[in-house]
């Protein structure tokens, strides 16, 4: 069992995830482990992670429950080692209990959701190598799975990222999608769909739509832009070479919008990837999916982060939330756009 265990000064959720510590790369030098691994997302090793809740061929049939994997494009499993505890199918319907009272501190026992994604059945380590078909198919499949938490009713939020490469997190040198759905909204979140929330109703627009056409008009820092969507570097990049990726559809929802929109979204993420890796020598890289809560209606804020990991927070970030970033968003832009 986790605990999500809330900080009282800070209004942080913090995931106290006891069984995570069991994972064999936990303690071990990662590289020195990952060569001695077998990759357990490549064909063939299936029998080496969980049985698959749904994969994906590339006629676009899908597989269900494990069954005929002998020809799969994407495949979804759970987490091995996951940070949230699964609701057992026999207690979906029991009340959630909430959030839970110990003296000053609140807790809430975490359970929740935690997938994996594999893009390819082949060992690729970066969203550059995947094809169009299974790029196309792996953001069908992150469609379906958060379509699938949002009918959970326990899961208030959901979290769609990638990790690349060691320096991001990543654990496998195969790269994959996560998605994690918990039961509780993190203050951070709280507070962006709040303020998303008040400019809508004081304007009656999506605050994201009129930052993505005010950055158009003025120029210095987008990337590409398109009918469909706003690549931007953003006014106060947190990290070098910051990257937003902002739908200019105020009504625009991941789950329902057209399946062109979703793989033009796709090429997108894969686009700015390869130019981090021909203009800053490879790095890693992360990519989110920042999206409202569950049940969220005005002011959605619904956009694609990616940055890759060339700074490292020092104490003075960590203390105080201020982040220092060497490189201009401006130049950052200049450097990431399409050439002609």
């Amino acid at each position: 069992m986790s605990d999500l265990r809330l900080d009282p000064i800070n209004q942080q959720w913090v995931a106290i995830a006891r069984n995570r510590r069991d994972r064999p790369m936990e303690f071990v030098p990662m590289e020195q482990l990952r060569q001695q691994m077998i990759c357990p997302f490549c064909k063939g090793n299936e029998e080496e992670t969980p049985s698959a809740l749904a994969a994906y061929r590339a006629d676009g049939s899908i597989l269900l429950n494990n069954e005929d994997l002998s020809n799969w494009s994407a495949r979804v499993i759970p987490n091995r080692y996951p940070s949230f505890s699964f609701r057992a199918t026999e207690d979906r319907d029991q009340p959630d209990l909430g959030n839970q009272s110990y003296g000053p501190f609140e807790f809430n026992h975490s359970q929740g959701i935690q997938e994996l994604i594999i893009p390819s059945s082949r060992h690729v380590s970066s969203l550059s190598e995947l094809s169009d078909r299974e790029l196309q198919l792996s953001f069908q499949a992150c469609r379906d799975r958060l379509e699938h938490a949002k009918s959970l009713e326990y899961i208030k939020h959901a979290m769609l990222f990638m990790n690349c490469r060691l320096a991001a997190g990543a654990s496998l040198g195969h790269i994959h999608y996560q998605l994690l759905g918990t039961p509780v909204i993190s203050e951070s979140v709280t507070s962006r769909t709040h303020r998303a929330e008040a400019y809508w109703n004081e304007n009656g627009r999506s605050m994201m739509v009129d930052l993505a056409n005010w950055e158009i008009a003025e120029g210095a820092r987008i990337v590409d832009s398109t009918d469909n969507f706003c690549i931007v570097c953003p006014f106060a990049s947190r990290f070098p070479f910051q990257v937003w990726i902002i739908p200019r559809n105020e009504k625009f929802n991941f789950v329902s919008c057209d399946e062109a929109v979703r793989n033009e979204l796709a090429s997108h993420c894969r686009n700015i990837v390869t130019k981090y890796e021909a203009t800053l020598d490879t790095p890693a890289y992360n990519l989110l999916f920042h999206a409202n809560p569950f049940g969220a209606v005005n002011g959605q804020m619904n956009y694609f982060e990616l940055f890759p990991r060339l700074t490292i927070a020092a104490g003075f970030e960590l203390g105080t939330d201020i982040w220092v970033n060497p490189v201009t968003p401006e130049s950052a832009a200049r450097r990431l756009r399409p050439e002609d």
